[in-house]
Parts: C-alpha cells; sequence; structure tokens
C-alpha cells in the first residue's frame, strides 16, 4: 500500500519533511501547499531532483480559507503542518473534518491545548 501525504508550507521545513515522505514514507504522491505557488512549485522541484523521479506536486494552498484547505486535504492520508504554529487551530479543524492525519511543528503550548 502506498499513502498520498501533504505539506503546508514549501520552506526548508517543509521541503526537508517531503523529501523524507517521498524516500522513506511508502508515498505514492506528496503534495506541496504553499500560499505561494512558486514556493510550493519549487519546493516540489528540490523533492522530485532528489528522489529521481516526479512525486511532489505543487499546489497553492491558503491556509486561512477553510474550504480550500478542506479541499485540499480530503485525498490526504497524512500530513505535516509547517506554517507557523499560530495557523494551527484551524488547520486542525480542516483535518478533522477532512479525515487527514495530522502533525504540526508545535510552537506554543496553549494553541496545542486550544
Amino acid at each position: 500500500m502506498s499513502y498520498i501525504y501533504a505539506v503546508l508550507g514549501g520552506g526548508r521545513q517543509g521541503t526537508a519533511a517531503a523529501y523524507d515522505m517521498a524516500k522513506h514514507g511508502d508515498a505514492r504522491r506528496v503534495l506541496i501547499g504553499d500560499v505561494s505557488l512558486a514556493a510550493a512549485q519549487k519546493s516540489a522541484a528540490r523533492v522530485n531532483g532528489l528522489i529521481g523521479h516526479a512525486i511532489a506536486e505543487a499546489h497553492q494552498v491558503d491556509v486561512t480559507n477553510h474550504d480550500q484547505l478542506k479541499a485540499f486535504l480530503v485525498e490526504v492520508d497524512s500530513f505535516l503542518s509547517a506554517v507557523p504554529y499560530w495557523f494551527n487551530p484551524t488547520i486542525t479543524q480542516a483535518a478533522v473534518e477532512a479525515q487527514a492525519c495530522m502533525t504540526d511543528l508545535g510552537g506554543n503550548t496553549d494553541l496545542v491545548r486550544e
């Protein structure tokens, strides 16, 4: 069985996580979502270059747009939020609604409790 993974945030941490998913996670696809399509494309190109084939896909995703985020997550088995921690409560709500497993990088205990 292979999985569809996603990363929110196409920066350094998101790119590293996407690479790890592609390399070690039995991934069928790795979706990289960022508010900047250019950042997502750069991240996907880096992952694909390191892996040696096209597995990462770039998507423009605004995590503050609940409907867009939920639609992005609905086909995902598991994802990492590598965006600023203050977005995590609303991302968590979209993940629950999309039935996607979520991990985040933390950052604030009060927000985690929320």
